[in-house]
């Protein structure tokens, strides 16, 4: 954990460091323009024959932006405004001067002064250009290592989310504890569940400010980066936001099984959330020549959780096309029957055997086809999803036989309460172990 929390840590300093660097050379290339503005002007004066008010104007206007400019660079880094003072005090004041005897001259400069104005300017534009090459030196040492710690750090995600699922499944595997020992039981459920959510919660944080400076670093165009770190740093976005997800899986989890899964109800057009979830699945589908349709029935306003149905939803229906093979197909289907409304996914999948389907809902369970397919997930999915049906009042069952196919069938009861009351949370029973 000290590892994981130090090395995002670190690579959220260096990646603030690079952005402050490239800020600073930004002010300093920006502070260079405007000294040549400053001297086109100058030479305005000497072409035109002497002074007109806009010329003045616009000379007091371009040495307030250069003044301006420079005063910006010292509040940030008053080491670099230290090392150029000097050679810009230098060129401001020659320039000052020599302008205003063109001024006075009708445009005349002796060729003394003009030289020294030049030499002023070209000793200024050297001084830019070398801090210009120090803050680059210093940004191409600086990013290399932030992505380096920004790697490290999801490296020691993954192997604690890696320890948490082992633990979790060698618990599974014990089997329970006998009734003698029900009090102890009790206790080390409860310090399970407190330090998944403890962890879950730790990891929550760094793998958010991971996923930010990611953003970050893809969207700096002003550095060249080869084409293999672009593909290394897909690859820590990739699993990094994989296990964002199960970090959230396994916060749900938490609440569920300590009674604390909070639905916020409100009025609900199971139709129309069918309708968006398969939407949102049409690509997945498409890519895998899925065939994805949707019957929706007779339609009811039901009082439920809609963000917790849409998850529902999703699991059901992203399970379904992830074990359905080329050219087969899933359907999704809504209806209200009995006085419940009913929700529908079924798959022309490779099915799911009948020595597994008892524990299909059980917390990280997966049956042997996934393992022997090796098809990626957790086994939180299902376990979510009952949980979120209970916590509705609702049920789940399955009907399923191998070759042929696979229905999850979600009854929820409808409720007749007045729109106009507002949404109260409600309290799931916790899932036993």
């Amino acid at each position: 954990m000290a590892a994981f929390v130090g090395a995002a840590t670190a690579g959220g300093f260096l990646l603030h460091r690079a952005a402050v660097i490239e800020r600073q050379t930004l002010r300093m290339q920006q502070l260079g323009s405007l000294v040549f503005q400053l001297q086109d002007i100058s030479s305005q004066a000497q072409v035109a024959g002497g002074m007109t008010p806009a010329v003045a104007a616009d000379r007091v206007r371009a040495l307030a932006a250069a003044d301006t400019a420079f005063q910006l660079i010292q509040a940030h880094d008053r080491a670099t405004s230290e090392r150029i003072r000097a050679s810009y005090v230098a060129y401001t004041r020659d320039s000052t001067r020599a302008f205003d005897q063109a001024a006075a001259d009708n445009g005349a400069v002796p060729a003394s002064e003009q030289r020294q104005v030049e030499l002023r300017l070209a000793g200024f534009e050297s001084q830019i250009d070398s801090e210009v090459d120090r803050q680059a030196r210093a940004t191409s040492v600086t990013n290399p290592n932030a992505r380096l710690a920004l790697i490290i750090a999801a490296a020691a995600a993954a192997f604690l989310i890696t320890v948490l699922i082992w633990q979790f499944e060698m618990q599974r595997r014990a089997g329970r504890i006998d009734r003698d020992n029900a009090e102890r039981s009790e206790e080390l459920m409860r310090l399970r569940n407190d330090f998944t959510a403890a962890v879950s919660h730790e990891l929550r944080t760094p793998l958010t400010s991971i996923l930010g400076y990611l953003e970050l670093i893809k969207d700096n165009d002003s550095v060249e980066r080869p084409p293999d770190e672009d593909a290394f740093l897909a690859v820590v976005q990739r699993n990094a936001e994989r296990l964002m997800r199960l970090v959230s899986d396994l916060l749900l989890v938490a609440e569920v099984e300590s009674g604390m899964l909070t639905l916020q109800i409100e009025d609900v057009d199971l139709g129309g959330l069918a309708a968006e979830c398969v939407e949102a699945a049409q690509p997945t589908a498409d890519g895998n020549r899925i065939r994805l349709n949707l019957n929706r029935g007779l339609s009811e306003p039901l009082r439920a959780d809609p963000i917790r149905l849409a998850q529902m939803m999703d699991n059901l229906v992203s399970n379904a096309i992830k074990f359905t093979p080329v050219d087969g197909h899933v359907t999704v289907s809504t209806t209200v029957r009995g006085g419940e409304a009913v929700f529908e996914v079924a798959d022309s999948g490779i099915g799911v055997a009948t020595v597994d389907q008892a524990q299909l809902f059980d917390r990280f369970f997966r049956t042997r086809a996934a393992v022997a397919r090796a098809t990626p997930g957790t086994g939180l999915g299902l376990t979510i999803t009952k949980a979120i049906v209970d916590a509705h009042g609702g049920s789940i069952d399955v009907t399923s036989a191998v070759g042929v196919g696979t229905t999850f069938r979600v009854r929820l009861p409808l409720s007749h309460a007045s729109p106009d009351e507002p949404p109260t949370p409600t309290r799931s029973t916790p899932t036993p172990a």
